[in-house]
């Protein structure tokens, strides 16, 4: 799972082709159900082996709702605010918001019965 931002590409990251990788891409790398839906099916029917959850600096700021659009990009600062609280470092508030992804993702049911039936 990654950022919607395209300075962040999985498939250049990993060197990987099309089809290679199975990426779920939101503003601002929130996660909600239809994103843990996509990694359980990622894993449960495609076998995909490993979640990553890909986050890069300098995205929060950029996430700053205008006035035309606010309504729906604050589905997504909410969330971001939820996962950073009042840090302010970027690189810090990087990591808080993959830590929750990755917290959310962990604690997705399908998610860890299909670890335990791999493991």
């Amino acid at each position: 799972m990654t950022c919607s931002d395209s300075r962040v590409i999985p498939e250049t990251i990993f060197s990987a082709g099309l089809g290679e990788l199975f990426v779920i891409r939101v503003a601002g790398n929130v996660i909600d159900d239809h994103q843990l839906g996509s990694i359980e099916y990622a894993a449960g029917h495609l076998g995909s082996p490993v979640v990553v959850v890909l986050g890069h600096t300098h995205c929060v700021q950029l996430m700053q709702p205008s006035t035309v659009i606010r309504k729906y990009i604050k589905f997504i600062t909410d969330e971001i605010k939820l996962a950073i609280g009042d840090e302010t470092d970027d690189y810090k508030a990087c990591c808080l918001n993959v830590k929750r992804s990755v917290a959310l993702i962990e604690h997705s049911l399908d998610i860890q019965q299909i670890e335990e039936q791999e493991g």
